[in-house]
């Protein structure tokens, strides 16, 4: 198997490290969010699922995503300048397919929005006054209304990226979105005291500890079924392809630790043996599809 050969879009710029892409069997173009960059800022644990991948083929990949991506919006993704010139700019190109890692931080930035005067639609958790019976487990705590907003807005940029996707010759590629891993809320940062990302939300509106993995899995599935619901709509999201990482197993990190923590380096990123476990299936799920359509 090869691994897969990731490069800046500034090494196109440069003779001496700029890849020879006619030379290889498949050519990605790849944006998103700290899954596809950096979980940690220690060198050492440093793992993303681009680096785990493997491919029958040999494979090479443009990486638009940068360690400053981490917490960026799908917004942001979408007018990302290298990103939007490899599509449809001066140094675009028929890529075999577009690597995407998006949702997962537009998740968290939505749950980070707090009760203060914020009606329930514009956001996903509920004060205690709100919650629902007990009766309906972890959803007690969720608000369906600004899910249903949430959902609105992740359609309305997924449709703008499949927009800026087919204004160039790569249009009609194959996209690949995968979807997340259930993270324990816990305080468990990166270096530099970035994060915890997901203990602060559930904290401030006062969700009981016991409960804080229910909604963490809870959240995660719903937003695997949002992807999932996307790409089965061939008509409004064509050629898009959902792999559903929350169906594969991993170590879960123990409720309050810190650090390094089963297959966790930290709260919400992976260490090198959870990349492992989700990029080896994924790309071959993604090398399907493309000898697939090929024929």
């Amino acid at each position: 198997m090869n691994k897969l050969e990731i490069h800046p879009p500034s090494d196109l710029n440069s003779p001496d490290l700029a890849p020879n892409l006619g030379g290889f069997g498949i050519r990605f173009l790849a944006e998103g969010d700290s899954w596809f960059t950096v979980g940690a800022l220690n060198p050492l644990k440093n793992a993303n699922l681009l680096f785990e991948m493997r491919f029958a083929q040999t494979a090479v990949a443009i990486n638009c995503a940068t360690p400053g991506d981490t917490l960026r919006r799908m917004v942001d993704t979408r007018r990302d300048p290298a990103f939007v010139d490899l599509l449809t700019g001066a140094r675009k190109r028929a890529w075999d397919g577009l690597l995407l890692s998006c949702g997962g931080n537009d998740l968290i930035d939505a749950l980070g929005v707090r009760a203060d005067g914020v009606a329930l639609n514009l956001r996903l958790l509920r004060t205690a006054a709100e919650w629902g019976p007990a009766s309906d487990g972890a959803a007690r705590y969720l608000s369906d209304a600004g899910w249903q907003t949430f959902c609105g807005y992740f359609r309305a940029n997924l449709d703008a990226m499949l927009a800026l996707r087919d204004a160039g010759p790569s249009k009609g590629a194959p996209m690949f979105l995968h979807g997340y891993a259930v993270p324990t809320p816990r305080p468990a940062p990166a270096e530099l005291g970035i994060g915890p990302w997901l203990l602060p939300s559930v904290q401030a509106y006062g969700i009981p500890e016991a409960d804080y993995a229910a909604v963490a899995a809870l959240l995660i599935g719903r937003l695997a079924a949002l992807i999932a619901g996307c790409a089965a709509d061939a008509a409004r999201y064509p050629n898009l392809h959902f792999f559903d990482t929350t169906q594969i197993p991993l170590v879960p990190a123990a409720a309050g630790s810190s650090g390094e923590n089963g297959d966790w380096v930290n709260e919400i990123h992976l260490n090198r043996a959870g990349c492992r476990k989700l990029a080896v299936p994924w790309a071959a799920a993604i090398e399907k599809v493309i000898v697939d359509q090929r024929g």
